[in-house]
Parts: C-alpha cells; sequence; structure tokens
C-alpha cells in the first residue's frame, strides 16, 4: 500500500493497525442481541518476529552476515567491522547490522521492511539472495547497491580480499 509517497507492506499495515478500528457510518444504537450462532474458527498466519537488527539504520545502510554460532559477530569480526566503518566515516549507528542464521525473514522481507539504499552481503549463500550475484562486484538493482563479499572473518584474514572490500566501499560510498 502507498500513501502520499511512503510504501507499506501488509506486515507494517498489520501492525500499525493491530488495535484499531476505523468507523465510516454514523454510530447507531445496538440492536437486540442475537443468539450466537457458531462459526468456522479463521485460520491466523502467525506474524513473523520482527527483523533483529543492531545498529540505528541513520544512512539506510544493512550489512548481513550469517554467523550460526554469534549474537551477530564474533568480538574479531565486530572489531574489524568497527574499522571498516570508521575508515568510511561512519559509526554503528549509520547501519543496520543484520545476522541472517538468526531471523526467519528472507533478505526480500528484510530489504522491504529496512529500505536499505546499500545492501552489503558477507558470507551469504547466493542461493539465498532474490537475484545472482558475484563476489565483490557492485550490482545496482531496484534502487539499491548490492554487494557480495566473503565472511568477515575471511576478509580480516586476507589482504587481497580485503582490498577488495575497500575498493567497492570507496566506490559505493564516494570515498
Amino acid at each position: 500500500m502507498e500513501l502520499n509517497g511512503l510504501a507499506f507492506s501488509h506486515t507494517q499495515l498489520a501492525e500499525l493497525y493491530k488495535d484499531k478500528l476505523v468507523v465510516t457510518e454514523p454510530m447507531s444504537e445496538p440492536a437486540a442481541a442475537k443468539p450466537a450462532v457458531a462459526a468456522e474458527p479463521l485460520m491466523k498466519a502467525e506474524p513473523k518476529p520482527s527483523i533483529n537488527i543492531k545498529g540505528k539504520n541513520k544512512k539506510g545502510i544493512l550489512w548481513v552476515v550469517d554467523e550460526p554460532g554469534q549474537a551477530f559477530l564474533d568480538d574479531a569480526d565486530f572489531e574489524f567491522l568497527s574499522q571498516i566503518l570508521t575508515a568510511c566515516k561512519m559509526n554503528m549507528d549509520d547501519i543496520a547490522l543484520v545476522n541472517l542464521a538468526h531471523n526467519t525473514h528472507s533478505i526480500h522481507e528484510i530489504t522491504d521492511a529496512l529500505k536499505p539504499s546499500v545492501v552489503l552481503l558477507c558470507g551469504i549463500e547466493y542461493q539465498s539472495l532474490p537475484f545472482k550475484l558475484d563476489e565483490y562486484i557492485i550490482y545496482p538493482h531496484t534502487k539499491k547497491q548490492y554487494f557480495l563479499s566473503d565472511r568477515l572473518e575471511d576478509l580480516r584474514n586476507d589482504k587481497a580480499k580485503k582490498t577488495k572490500l575497500w575498493l567497492a566501499l570507496k566506490a559505493i560510498f564516494s570515498l
């Protein structure tokens, strides 16, 4: 749904109006109570839990990792990410860090909800992406820039991969 240029997903609309009732006709006196009729229970879809992010997403940058053994990242990878952000003149408030291993949402659902302009994917299998990406190439798609690289641990320990990442970040963020 779109309203005055703002696009809302079905999930967002349901969350906004979960306790609201809109009355479009004037209220009338209640009619005499009618006997209740047994009806089939409606099947409700279980709502998905909210997206678990770290950061405030102030600059619309989504950084997605897949680290099953960590809530987000281990200390060494988190320190490395902090160094990358500092080199890009940013901090954790500027991004939304999402660990795909601990979210039930697809990348498509996450990008729809967070509305990033840049999506950086570290260690994500290309099969889980909405389209095929090759590593270390910037892909513009639907008003977003996508970039797929190895896991942060692999980047941290490999100078050639770290250089490829830095060159891409310089291009993406005009550094």
